[in-house]
């Protein structure tokens, strides 16, 4: 569970940086107030701080891989037609495989449950799209 809310804690983030258009300096600066804010009011959630930290600068080390990963997974659909929440999502999970080198199964069930938590949709359709996307990325990072 610590490493669930350390992923969700990632993607809060990667979403801020994201819609806010920050620059590396204030992504990290964002990441590091949302770390202490969760802190601060002590919700009762454990998490991994320290994984969610390498996950989010990993990510912001390799981000441009990352999206030219998900760019060219896309069929007849643009990286910026996902949603923030999603492309937060999906960019976690690449990185969780392709630089932590997690089986694509445990990768994949976490992005999946995050998407049913966070992602606009109230039926399945996004569950099942970045499904999809995920099983077509993850062919290409183990194969």
């Amino acid at each position: 569970m610590k490493r669930h809310n350390a992923r969700i804690l990632t993607v809060l983030a990667l979403y801020n940086m994201d819609f806010n258009n920050y620059n590396d300096e204030d992504s990290i600066k964002c990441f590091e107030d949302i770390k202490n804010l969760e802190r601060e009011y002590e919700y009762q959630v454990e998490i991994d701080y320290q994984y969610s930290e390498k996950l989010f600068l990993g990510i912001m080390k390799h981000l441009d891989e990352i999206d030219a990963t998900i760019t060219n997974s896309l069929v007849n659909y643009t990286i910026d037609r996902l949603s923030y929440v999603d492309r937060a999502i999906i960019r976690n999970a690449i990185y969780e495989m392709k630089y932590e080198m997690l089986p694509k199964n445990i990768v994949i069930d976490e992005a999946l449950l995050i998407t049913r938590e966070y992602s606009n949709l109230e039926n399945d359709a996004q569950v099942k799209f970045n499904n999809r996307l995920l099983d077509n990325i993850a062919k290409n990072i183990y194969d």
